[in-house]
């Protein structure tokens, strides 16, 4: 386990019913392309990838219709087991695990004091240090939440980020140790969605993949800056997945 990577967002996963519509959606507007592997016997993983490295995974959502379609956060803690133990005593809920996952790790899927989703990662082997994030990468996350006080506490127990402050038109930003060097995510207030964890993708220009989100059966939920740093557009896949894409403004 390499330390260097603990309250890092370490992974990506896209929980989804129709994976083949998933593949052509994030390949022609990411250039994504897909194998599989297998978890276990009988259960099948689609990983992404992008000029050969891994970019995340995908895991098809059983029949309940109740689950709705979306990408799933995976935060690398040295204990798994001692995180979801803590979030429970919060508020939260334990929606999947603790269980193990072969050649990843120990994982828990969670739900915080307002419902977001997000996952930890107990990583089963050294894995090197994050590098910085290329076109068509996932960069950055954000969590919507009606609690904004709540969530401060709530994370920087579960992950111990700090609270630092966010730039104009974000309340405040996560960081591992209080550190530019060490941003994780923004947290922004949200009273009229329901709370939920969206990972960004960076990307070269904003204008023409929009134009392509409708085209492959998308939506473009919102578009929004953020000065100096990036402008963001909210879209959904043809499910209703949610991820952005993230045009930094400052090089």
């Amino acid at each position: 386990m390499n330390p260097h990577r603990h309250g890092r967002v370490v992974w990506r996963e896209l929980m989804i019913r129709d994976e083949a519509r998933a593949r052509a959606f994030y390949g022609a507007l990411l250039g994504w392309t897909y194998e599989e592997t297998d978890l276990a016997p009988g259960e099948h993983y689609t990983l992404f990838t992008l000029e050969g490295e891994l970019v995340g995974g995908m895991r098809q959502l059983g029949l309940d219709k109740t689950t709705p379609p979306r990408w799933l956060s995976y935060v690398s803690v040295p204990d798994v087991e001692g995180v979801a133990k803590l979030a429970v005593a919060q508020g939260g809920k334990l929606v999947r695990g603790p269980m193990d996952i072969q050649n990843f790790g120990r994982c828990v899927v969670m739900q915080d004091f307002a419902g977001a989703l997000i996952a930890a990662v107990q990583e089963s082997q050294e894995e090197p240090a994050l590098e910085p994030p290329r076109v068509g990468e996932f960069c950055w996350e954000s969590v919507g939440t009606p609690n904004v006080e709540r969530a401060k506490d709530f994370y920087g127990k579960l992950f111990g980020w700090k609270t630092a402050k966010g730039p104009e038109g974000v309340v405040a930003r996560f960081s591992t140790n209080g550190g530019a060097q060490g941003h994780v995510a923004d947290v922004l207030e949200s009273k009229q969605f329901s709370p939920a964890w969206i990972p960004h993708v960076r990307v070269e220009k904003m204008g023409p993949l929009m134009d392509r989100v409708s085209e492959l059966g998308g939506e473009v939920e919102a578009v929004f800056s953020v000065a100096r740093v990036a402008r963001i557009a909210i879209i959904r896949d043809p499910e209703g997945g949610g991820l952005s894409l993230y045009e930094p403004t400052s090089r």
